[in-house]
């Protein structure tokens, strides 16, 4: 499961979709997930993640994201058995491989903006959009904290093992409970890592209401402006062939229900 936080951590490249202002990059990301809530067949949904995917080799971090798929494989083949059997649909192997590829959209959108956005420039896109500074901070200190708290679980769970924890061995159940003191250790460690956090910023004489300045003012490029123009008119394109029937039959065909 630790393999899963891959995904999410920024990572220094110099790649055109690194160099892209992250309100750019939202936008992309939003697009995405919004068009893979509109389909429910499985071809355009695949063509959606074919479209993240070449995103996400233009920023080099294809190896990052198989690594996350990899620690999700688990998840995915539950929600694919769990929407086939329980599904109320009269087609359930089309509806459950669908909600697969909705699922691997949504979450590599998010990995291909985490993935080529660093904090601090997410930080700078939420404070143009006028959010308050003490929210910026909660969520980008929040945001850091993904990659610190998987090596710290990590570091727990190796700990655990070495003392003769045994957490590969048993069934779902017995490996859910052997489990629980890793939990238990993490949970106490980072709510001290938190402690010191806020002692941190009180003795630096942390102030939300001071008026600050930034050493790199985030600007919108022409490239920025085209790249999120672009993204607009073709979410707007497809949406609308899609309300009024003008997306080609052969890109709707659903998955045939065998059993």
């Amino acid at each position: 499961m630790i393999k899963v936080f891959e995904g999410f951590k920024f990572k220094v490249k110099d790649t055109p979709v690194h160099r892209l202002d992250p309100r750019c990059k939202a936008l992309i990301t939003i697009a995405m997930m919004t068009l893979s809530l509109v389909f429910y067949e499985p071809i355009p949904l695949l063509l959606i993640l074919v479209v993240n995917l070449a995103i996400i080799c233009l920023g080099r971090s294809l190896r990052e994201w198989l690594y996350s798929m990899k620690g999700m494989v688990l998840l995915i083949l539950m929600i694919l058995v769990l929407n086939y059997f329980f599904s109320v649909s009269e087609n359930r192997l089309n509806y459950s491989v669908v909600m697969v590829l909705r699922f691997i959209n949504v979450v590599s959108s998010f990995s291909l903006f985490f993935l080529t956005t660093s904090p601090d420039d997410f930080a700078d896109a939420l404070l143009k959009l006028k959010i308050p500074y003490e929210y910026v901070l909660m969520f980008t200190m929040a945001l850091r904290f993904v990659p610190t708290l998987a090596r710290d679980l990590q570091i727990i769970y190796d700990a655990h093992r070495s003392r003769g924890l045994e957490i590969d061995t048993g069934n779902f159940i017995e490996r859910t409970k052997k489990l629980l003191p890793i939990l238990i250790t993490l949970f106490i460690f980072e709510i001290k890592r938190s402690l010191s956090i806020a002692e941190a910023l009180e003795a630096r004489a942390f102030d939300p209401r001071v008026k600050r300045t930034y050493f790199k003012e985030l600007r919108m490029k022409p490239t920025d402006w085209l790249t999120a123009l672009l993204t607009l008119l073709l979410l707007i394109v497809v949406i609308m062939m899609k309300v009024y029937g003008i997306i080609p039959d052969f890109l709707l065909v659903k998955i045939p229900d065998f059993l």
